[in-house]
């Protein structure tokens, strides 16, 4: 864009000269000259649509009406620059010096459209004409004594009610700034520019001012002093570096701030941030070395983030891609408190919460694809209102639409959390979770996640679940995999079981209640939302219990049966009373399951009769088989002419039929 300084000052130049040639040439002339010396260096025509009137007092100057200069071929905005009117006002002490002075340069009206093409040239970029830069190959010869073409200086430049559009046909946006106000002061080419002015971004004011090194250093491409301070509303901007314009780069320090969460993004057409309470909700600060690229490439380092009262420092790296930049960085906090992003700060209650269930809003997965990114992040103590993050360790990576999650690890809650959240945004929201969870106090964890705050004790838990979904109610409701816990000594709040059945009262349940016990473990497969298992196991001091059911983690109900055994000592049997948990998890409906005691009482004495009837009928059997053995035996004996007490078993029965054909042969053979 260093053509868009060469263009401006060959204008203030040719104004210079026809100033000074007015006296002399005709007005009509002079245009003509500038137009065509215009041109000729540029190769875009310059048309002079009003008239041109030269001054002599207080002040020699030129004042030109209806200005414009052209566009770009392939543009279809009109002329490039328009402007209503250009006043120059030259120093008459200085016409005769070795510099000239010009005292008062204004443009009104001026109408400025900057475009860049989907082929990425942009309107800006001018050449001279192939047959007006063969004619300047030819060194011009040097004045006579060597005197060199005088220098010009600007007291005073004032751009007034302008406006300036950038569009860029191949992002397809457009950005219109309105009631430019500029002030410039150029004391020389070479030496430094101070530029004042102020402006409306899309309706947004800002005003701005910035200081160059050297005009014609920037113009020739060449790294610059640069410092820029920008204000918008609560959101300031500086830099103080070194630029070059041609292709844009910088090297330099930058801070910016914002007290109204960057409501000059709206001029830009982007929703700012609804940033919560520590993470910017008041102010955001961000200083930083920063480099930026000829490549485009952005390079940060000494970065320090302040959002409210939190801290972040570290480094980052800005790549251009085809389809979205790459971010490569590193933060790090020495703590955090972020109370803002939990029910307590934000004036919710659990019962509250768990009324509500899960969001049903639509979850906007387009950040996902708005950057590929690898990042680590770590820091000390993390505040959640009540709870509390110990120490984190994340790395998180991001592949077109798809975030990787990995704890490495988080410690919380009096353990570690270690494993993997994947968060797919491709066709649709899908989220798989891979945690691993060693030695965590469970009742803090559950009252922040689940809001369950009944459960005091020391566990493991592994959780293996995907969900698909675009709300978090959806996302709750598909869940698929597993859960299984183990929690070492501690205590269920609300519920006193050995007292429960004990007495077979449901008083036994409530604030101030509770089961002491030594272990539990369960395990549950998780189908469509529903947790389903039936191999929980409770022990305790004469007091062990199973357990079956399900949790519905959509609905975040339970339905779940507890088998407890209480003992008077060791040595004893013991007496079982079921008891049901059901209804909304934070506050279910704890009592002896009585109906399956009747079931089970019923069930006991049907089993009772049913063996008594069997009993009878089989001893029924009996009598009968035994009459029909001593009438066959008493036929049999009948039959053999034998006493019936001789036939009392099979064997006798046999040997007497034996005897009884032996003797009848020899009877047969003694007749024959």
């Amino acid at each position: 864009m260093g053509w868009l300084f060469r263009v401006a000052m060959l204008l203030v130049t040719l104004a210079v000269v026809a100033a000074v040639a007015l006296i002399l040439v005709p007005t009509d002339r002079i245009a003509a000259l500038a137009s065509e010396r215009f041109q000729a260096a540029t190769g875009r025509a310059l048309a002079i649509n009003g008239p041109v009137r030269a001054t002599l007092w207080p002040h020699i100057g030129v004042r030109a009406e209806g200005i414009e200069i052209a566009n770009a071929p392939w543009s279809e905005q009109g002329p490039m620059l328009r402007a209503e009117a250009l006043d120059i006002g030259v120093s008459l002490g200085s016409v005769l010096g070795d510099r000239i002075v010009v005292d008062r340069l204004d443009v009104t009206g001026a109408r400025l459209v900057l475009e860049r093409n989907a082929d990425g040239s942009g309107n800006w970029e001018m050449s001279a004409p192939a047959e007006a830069a063969a004619t300047q190959t030819t060194p011009v010869a040097p004045v006579e004594g060597g005197e060199r073409s005088r220098a010009v200086s600007i007291d005073r430049a004032l751009l007034s009610g302008a406006e300036v559009t950038f569009i860029d046909h191949g992002a397809d946006t457009s950005i219109a700034l309105r009631a430019v106000d500029l002030t410039a002061r150029l004391p020389d080419l070479e030496g430094a520019v101070e530029i004042e002015g102020s402006a409306l971004l899309n309706g947004v004011a800002l005003t701005a001012d910035a200081g160059i090194g050297s005009l014609r250093a920037l113009s020739d491409g060449a790294l610059t002093p640069l410092t820029l301070n920008v204000v918008s509303g609560g959101t300031t901007l500086s830099l103080d570096g070194r630029v070059d314009i041609d292709p844009m780069s910088f090297e330099g320090d930058m801070d910016a701030s914002s007290t109204d969460r960057f409501a000059v993004l709206r001029a830009l057409e982007i929703a700012p941030p609804d940033l919560p309470e520590g993470l910017g909700r008041d102010r955001v600060a961000v200083s930083s070395t920063l480099t930026l690229a000829p490549a485009g490439s952005l390079h940060l380092r000494g970065l320090t983030v302040d959002l409210d009262d939190n801290t972040l420092t570290g480094a980052a790296d800005i790549l251009p891609g085809e389809d979205r930049p790459r971010i490569s960085a590193t933060l790090a906090a020495p703590t955090l408190n972020l109370t803002g992003l939990s029910r307590q700060g934000q004036g919710g209650e659990s019962a509250l919460v768990a009324e509500a269930g899960w969001g049903r809003e639509a979850i906007d997965v387009s950040g996902l694809f708005a950057a590929d990114a690898d990042l680590t992040f770590t820091s000390g103590a993390i505040t959640l209102g009540d709870a509390r993050l110990d120490q984190v360790a994340v790395a998180i990576t991001l592949n077109r639409g798809r975030a990787v999650i990995t704890l490495q690890p988080v410690v919380a809650y009096g353990g570690t959390v270690t494993g993997d959240i994947v968060v797919n945004g491709r066709g649709g929201l899908s989220s798989r979770v891979n945690l691993d969870l060693a030695g965590l106090q469970m009742q803090p964890f559950l009252t922040e996640f689940a809001d369950f705050d009944r459960l005091i004790g020391q566990a493991d838990v592994a959780l293996r679940l995907l969900g698909v979904g675009n709300t978090a109610q959806a996302l709750v409701d598909s869940l698929d995999g597993s859960i299984g816990f183990k929690v070492g000594q501690g205590e269920v709040l609300g519920l006193d079981v050995g007292g429960m059945i004990r007495t077979l009262d449901t008083s036994f349940r409530g604030e101030g209640q509770k089961t002491i016990f030594d272990g539990i473990s369960a395990s549950f497969a998780v189908t469509e939302g529903v947790a389903t298992g039936d191999d929980l196991s409770l022990r305790a001091p004469l007091l062990i219990s199973t357990g079956a059911g399900s949790i519905d983690l959509g609905a975040q109900t339970l339905s779940y049966r507890l088998m407890p055994t209480l003992r008077r000592n060791a040595d004893s049997e013991g007496v079982t009373v079921p008891i049901l948990i059901t209804g909304p998890w934070g506050n279910p409906r704890i009592r002896p399951d009585l109906e399956w005691l009747a079931r089970q009482e019923l069930e006991a004495r049907a089993r009772e009769e049913a063996a008594k009837l069997e009993a009878r009928v089989r001893s029924e059997a009996e009598e009968a088989r035994a009459r029909a053995e001593e009438a066959a035996r008493r036929s049999i004996a009948e039959e053999l002419e034998v006493d019936p007490d001789t036939l009392g078993s099979r064997e006798a029965i046999e040997d007497a039929i034996k005897e009884r054909v032996g003797q009848q042969l020899l009877e047969m053979f003694q007749d024959q």
